[in-house]
């Protein structure tokens, strides 16, 4: 399937470069349909489940995207220490912000996402799967671009969490990982603050763009780390990266990992499993060393 094009064929076809992909097969076709700002299909696809895919990329399947989005919310929810108020931009399928209310500490969570009708889509058929996360009054909802309203707000969070589309080429979220826009998000943060970006892929010769964020968050933050986790519906590993005001999830004492984790329902993390996501494999440890590109808003970097 091309980018921004309905669902018509038998097969969900992804390429994860510019030589290879990966198909599932479609069982059915819930909603296709183009808005102003991308391509939404809600599918039915072997093996995964249903399935939200966003301009020709798959956002959540039904099976697996909880190996998604526990590291990306829980690890750095647990690494800044009971957070009151946390962002998140993009995360229109509201998974992410199903994680983020599982802490009693959490008086209010801003979602920003740039189209309505991804939320008002995940409001009617994906309830099952988010919770019900958009009915909790602590949430609040925003409909805009995630910089604009990052650059025009004034207010501080714990937690800042970028759960928007990959960048594809001039899409509508590519603007969302240059060094301009992580110095805005940092002036967002708290002292103790954490801002978590999904950062595509991971793997030998496979990731570039992980190396660029990392590199780009070194320039603006005291502390960086990352994480990794594989899912069945993308076929590939995928990384978060973080950037750290104060502490980094490395230095969070494995107590506290622990206290919270015990007092929070998880699929897949635990206090062991929140060490291996964070363990730098050693190809990337050595492809940091010989890479310097930084994104910016002059050169920013797509994905494919």
């Amino acid at each position: 399937m091309r980018k921004s094009e309905p669902m018509r064929c038998k097969f969900y076809f992804d390429w994860t470069d510019k030589s290879s992909g990966f198909f599932y097969s479609i069982k059915e076709v819930i909603l296709s349909k183009k808005t102003e700002y991308q391509q939404i299909d809600l599918v039915v696809l072997e093996e995964v489940g249903l399935a939200l895919i966003l301009d020709g990329k798959v956002q959540i399947a039904e099976l697996d995207e909880f190996l998604y989005h526990e590291p990306l919310v829980h690890i750095p929810l647990i690494t800044c220490g009971s957070p009151e108020t946390v962002l998140i931009l993009g995360g229109g399928d509201g998974c992410a912000l199903r994680e983020v209310l599982k802490y009693k500490s959490v008086k209010r969570c801003v979602l920003v996402d740039i189209d309505r009708e991804v939320v008002e889509i995940s409001k009617e058929y994906l309830n099952h799967i988010n919770k019900g996360s958009f009915f909790d009054p602590r949430v609040e909802v925003f409909f805009e671009d995630g910089r604009k309203f990052i650059e025009n707000s004034h207010e501080k969070f714990d937690v800042i969490i970028i759960d928007t589309v990959d960048p594809l080429e001039y899409g509508p979220s590519y603007l969302l990982f240059t060094k301009q826009f992580m110095l805005e998000v940092k002036n967002r943060l708290t002292e103790r603050g954490v801002v978590a970006i999904q950062s595509n892929t991971i793997f030998p010769g496979g990731s570039k763009f992980l190396l660029a964020m990392y590199k780009t968050l070194e320039k603006v933050f005291p502390k960086v780390s990352f994480a990794w986790t594989y899912l069945k519906s993308f076929m590939l590993s995928w990384a978060f990266t973080f950037g750290c005001v104060s502490r980094k999830p490395e230095e969070v004492p494995n107590e506290e990992v622990e206290k919270v984790l015990s007092q929070i329902e998880t699929r897949f993390l635990t206090p062991e499993v929140y060490r291996a996501c964070i363990s730098k494999p050693k190809f990337f440890v050595e492809d940091l060393k010989n890479f310097d590109q930084i994104i910016t808003d002059e050169k920013p970097l797509f994905v494919y």
